[in-house]
């Protein structure tokens, strides 16, 4: 059945904004679900073949420019210096797969989905994706056998370097100690060790928040896509690519499908340190020599300031 540019397009759109099957797709647009699910699937083909390399990238390392506003929107947020990304990861729901494996792809939640390892920058914006493997997969397994892993224990490795020297990650407590990735403190010892977690989880929530959007936006990822793991994986990476493009380019996103939980609340009202009181040559620019955890500390002491009573 022949198809109209624009309608193929609007056929495509439908099932990843709404998650439409395509027996209803079919129906509203007057076709069989075979043409709905071919339009679609030629759609995220064109998307992934035109836009990867260019919409889901790091800057190149020469461009200092960009990777300076990076450091900055992070920095602005709780006054963190040198982290050019925050990284996690999410799963997207599928359907079990109709092969003998099919019990890797039940996550620990118990339920089938595909794991992908994304770093977002500031702005939410998605600059290095991997994964789409079975949802039983570790997110430090994931990061293993990523390009970026490698390439952030580079003391460990000869993989090309992907962000600046002296640049980190922030992440959460699931990834390895030796990589260039800011952790919390694995404990609280101290009121200065539980004000760092509070400050380098509202740094990095940015990607959880990153990954609600997404997948608000594209509500097909929202519910268990009936596709093979590998049409999976690609409808998700097109849509990471839209909805880079979209941010890209400001289109409105309605906050109201924000909901903040009461730890955001509280992340938010944390005060910023003083501009001025902040050294302009920060010993955390030493590169590789010095060790993430050396790095913790001395981003811990620089920032912490005694409150006047306890945090609850």
């Amino acid at each position: 059945m022949w198809l109209s540019g624009k309608l193929r397009d609007e056929l495509a759109q439908d099932p990843l904004g709404h998650g439409s099957t395509y027996v209803t797709i079919g129906h509203v647009f007057n076709i069989g679900k075979e043409t709905a699910d071919k339009a679609s699937g030629r759609f995220v083909k064109s998307v992934l073949k035109v836009f990867r390399v260019h919409a889901i990238n790091f800057p190149p390392l020469d461009r200092l420019d960009q990777w300076a506003e990076i450091k900055q929107s992070f920095e602005a947020r709780h006054g963190i210096p040198q982290i050019v990304g925050a990284i996690d990861g999410t799963h997207v729901l599928v359907s079990i797969p109709a092969h003998d494996n099919w019990n890797g792809y039940i996550n620990r939640k118990s339920w089938a989905s595909i794991v992908f390892q994304c770093v977002v920058d500031g702005e939410g914006n998605f600059c290095n994706v991997c994964g789409g493997g079975p949802g039983l997969m570790h997110d430090a397994r994931v990061f293993r056998r990523s390009k970026l892993g490698p390439s952030l224990r580079a003391k460990y490795s000869t993989t090309p370097p992907m962000i600046p020297h002296g640049t980190f990650l922030v992440g959460d407590a699931g990834y390895p100690t030796k990589a260039n990735i800011l952790l919390p403190y694995p404990s609280v010892v101290s009121p200065s060790n539980q004000w760092f977690s509070f400050i380098q989880s509202s740094t990095r929530i940015v990607v959880e928040r990153a990954f609600g959007r997404l997948k608000n936006r594209f509500r097909v990822l929202l519910n268990a896509q009936i596709a093979t793991p590998v049409q999976a994986r690609n409808t998700s990476f097109a849509c990471m690519i839209l909805h880079n493009i979209l941010n890209r380019r400001g289109t409105l996103y309605l906050h109201d499908w924000d909901t903040r939980s009461d730890k955001e609340v509280i992340f938010a009202e944390l005060p910023l340190p003083e501009p001025d009181a902040l050294p302009r040559n920060l010993p955390v620019d030493g590169g590789h020599k010095v060790s993430m955890m050396t790095k913790r500390d001395i981003i811990r002491d620089m920032l912490y300031v005694p409150p006047q009573g306890t945090i609850s």
